[in-house]
């Protein structure tokens, strides 16, 4: 497959014309990740942004008290690094492939260039910054009105929307998640979490088989979001 037709499934390439997509394979740069390895740190200087093309990302932070805190889990197809090469400023997270993965890697000379030559791509851009930031508002008023239950509702949903699958009535996750990264996912340590997912799973609105979460009546898990 030649790179036009490869960056032409990337969404956010997907406007360019097939000479400017030619141009980004060109300029871009092939990166390969092992299971756990950093691609980079909170803090850093910025240089690029990153597509990826296989495998799974983890954006996350760590706070002073060593609590980590999972902002998003990026897989094939979806793009992150990009707000620091329009701000200019340091990494305000961290970046660390989950299983062995593929990036590319677009410097931001190249970056400001591509918005430049389509329109397209800075709205696209756009609206992806848009529905970053309202999922970090509804973050910030989970950790303020929400108990743990609701937390933990919320985030399996958002999980479920992001990679599910329909299942009769309910969704089936379809990657898998060990309880620590879940626990991350919510904003918390394992103790809480693990007690929460008991209830859900007493409760009948969560599940697991095989490593795998589902969500029965999604409907139902819904209503504890809502819920201080």
């Amino acid at each position: 497959m030649n790179g036009a037709k490869l960056l032409k499934k990337i969404p956010f390439l997907s406007a360019l014309s097939a000479k400017h997509l030619n141009e980004v394979f060109r300029l871009a740069e092939e990166l390969d990740l092992g299971a756990r390895q950093s691609v980079f740190a909170k803090r850093q200087d910025s240089d690029a942004m990153y597509i990826v093309l296989a495998g799974r990302i983890k954006i996350f932070t760590n706070s002073a008290s060593k609590k980590r805190k999972t902002f998003a889990y990026l897989k094939e197809g979806e793009f992150f690094g990009e707000m620091s090469l329009l701000e200019g400023t340091t990494r305000t997270a961290s970046a660390q492939a989950v299983e062995p993965s593929r990036l590319f890697v677009i410097r931001k000379k190249d970056f400001q260039r591509l918005l430049a030559q389509d329109p397209s791509l800075a709205l696209y851009l756009l609206r992806t910054v848009c529905e970053r930031l309202r999922r970090a508002n509804e973050e910030i008023e989970g950790l303020l009105f929400r108990n743990i239950l609701g937390r933990v509702a919320k985030a399996m949903l958002d999980l479920a929307r992001r990679s599910g699958e329909a299942h009769g009535a309910g969704i089936v996750l379809k990657e898998r998640f060990t309880q620590q990264e879940l626990a991350d996912v919510v904003g918390t340590t394992r103790e809480p979490l693990t007690r929460a997912l008991s209830s859900l799973r007493r409760a009948g609105l969560v599940a697991q088989h095989d490593g795998r979460y589902s969500i029965p009546a999604p409907e139902k898990l819904a209503g504890l979001c809502i819920e201080a």
